[in-house]
């Protein structure tokens, strides 16, 4: 029955999440647009099981992209398009299993919006439903983290 239940559940992940960080201070987004910024705002090195994270050089524009090694698999990140306001990547884990990201920003007077999209396909047929969901959360977690990390360096950034 559990192998059923898996097997019947979807093999898409979905994660969309906005949020606005209110600010002087120019670009908070612009933390976003370069790779080797990321392990520190996503905090990956609070994660378990995390052996190596490589990042390319150039860490920023088309082809920049990250590898992160975990006990479990490994994932790859590659920046397909980028500019001031947007960055769009590809995912790749375990060689297998494909993914897209989005990240926009639109800023106004005092604060900036950050839009996050995120999708993707697991192939495993048994077991492709749970780690989807399981994907889904633990990207969502780490979305929101990455976001309350960005609006805590803004603010620190402002009382300097």
């Amino acid at each position: 029955m559990f192998i059923t239940f898996g097997w019947l559940l979807p093999h898409q992940y979905q994660v969309n999440h906005s949020q606005t960080i209110a600010t002087t201070q120019p670009h908070p987004f612009k933390l976003l647009l370069d790779l080797k910024n990321w392990p520190n705002i996503m905090a990956w090195h609070r994660l378990t099981g995390i052996r190596n994270t490589s990042i390319s050089t150039p860490s920023t524009g088309t082809g920049a992209h990250i590898k992160l090694e975990h006990a479990l698999g490994h994932l790859e990140i590659t920046v397909v398009k980028q500019s001031d306001h947007n960055l769009e990547f590809s995912l790749l884990i375990n060689d297998e299993h494909a993914g897209y990201g989005r990240l926009t920003s639109t800023t106004s007077a005092n604060k900036t919006k950050i839009n996050w999209h995120l999708n993707g396909m697991i192939y495993s047929s048994l077991f492709g439903g749970f780690i989807a969901l399981y994907c889904e959360f633990y990207l969502e977690q780490m979305i929101i983290s990455a976001i309350n990390n960005i609006n805590t360096h803004v603010k620190l950034q402002a009382n300097q």
